[in-house]
């Protein structure tokens, strides 16, 4: 048996499993979809996110298990999983109920069980949510893109994207120009606002913010911080389920007791409070995300415009998929559930 990679352009996206000996994808593919699942993820992402992703090809790796693959980013490992032959992974409630191989699922962390396929039935009416392989892998891949996007955005990338919008709207290039925007500066712009979950999209839009804003600052999270002023309707609507959008919210007191410690640092503004109290922050956010979360939803962290960025910055190491929002990203179409609040 041989191990497979799948690589994007550049050694940038890499995921391994295993391939047989005439080079098939054996055991990590078998009933042949895996590839065709991954290829319909880069146009799914392209059309969310607005970018995309590296393609996806096959590499050789026998130092694997037989039933493990490896999600590489710039040649980092960033996700690992397994995904034995003949079996469906499991999760939810009835586990117990159902003989199998105990796991975890890899995107949110879930209790899972790999079932046999004979048992997928048994799985079901025990209540558990029961998923087939080529599944489990690609919602793996596309939650690894997702949260890499931004360092996976090339320059060129952007060039071949600010050209599309110069043939539709020249003017807003030349004006780009004019403030003296360098690509490198769009480009940062653009990799922020994918790093934190925004599509780019609305190019046109976020291009006219940007160049504003670059008037009177190019200061970068400024710049970042005016995109996201102009995308505040589309943010704030990707996160709300009917209208109504689930927030952590924070004590009043607290808040302004945390913008008060907001102070510029090299690479943006970031907090500067007593470390015992940032601790405490992070763990109370922490446990009001998975309370949440074991409800079934997903909720953001709402805050300030002025601390938004350095909330943003703290958390994001300990708590990656939650989105961090202001209080002038809320568009007028938007019922705020308050379900949680720090003090």
């Amino acid at each position: 048996m041989r191990a497979f990679w799948l690589l994007g352009d550049h050694r940038k996206v890499a995921l391994r499993g295993r391939h047989d000996r005439f080079g098939r994808l054996h055991r990590l593919d078998r009933g042949g979809d895996l590839l065709e699942r991954v290829k319909g993820l880069r146009r799914k992402l392209a059309t969310e996110r607005g970018v995309i992703i590296p393609s996806i090809r096959t590499r050789d790796n026998i130092l694997l298990d037989a039933d493990t693959y490896v999600i590489r980013v710039h040649g980092v490992e960033v996700g690992r999983g397994t995904a034995p032959p003949g079996r469906f992974l499991a999760i939810g409630d009835g586990l117990d109920a159902v003989p199998g191989q105990a796991d975890t699922e890899p995107v949110f962390g879930l209790p899972a069980k790999w079932v046999p396929a004979e048992l997928r039935q048994q799985a079901l009416v025990a209540g558990a949510t029961v998923i087939d392989r080529s599944s489990v892998i690609t919602t793996h891949v596309g939650e690894i893109v997702s949260r890499y996007a931004g360092s996976l955005l090339s320059a060129q990338q952007v060039r071949v994207l600010l050209d599309s919008v110069k043939t539709t709207d020249p003017a807003i290039v030349e004006e780009l120009g004019a403030a003296q925007v360098s690509l490198t500066e769009l480009h940062q712009v653009l990799g922020g606002l994918l790093h934190e979950g925004v599509p780019i999209r609305d190019l046109v839009r976020i291009v006219e913010a940007v160049t504003e804003r670059a008037r009177r600052s190019k200061d970068t999270e400024g710049l970042l911080e005016a995109a996201r002023s102009a995308l505040a309707p589309a943010i704030s609507a990707q996160y709300a389920t009917d209208g109504v959008l689930p927030v952590i919210a924070f004590d009043a007191a607290l808040e302004r007791r945390l913008v008060d410690a907001v102070h510029p640092g090299d690479d943006g503004s970031v907090l500067g409070a007593d470390p015992q109290l940032l601790e405490a922050l992070i763990r109370e956010v922490q446990t009001l995300s998975v309370q949440v979360e074991q409800t079934g939803r997903e909720a953001v962290l709402l805050c300030t415009s002025r601390l938004r960025p350095a909330l943003h910055r703290l958390l994001a190491p300990s708590l990656p998929r939650l989105a961090v929002l202001s209080v002038s990203e809320l568009g007028p179409q938007i019922r705020v559930d308050r379900i949680g609040v720090i003090n």
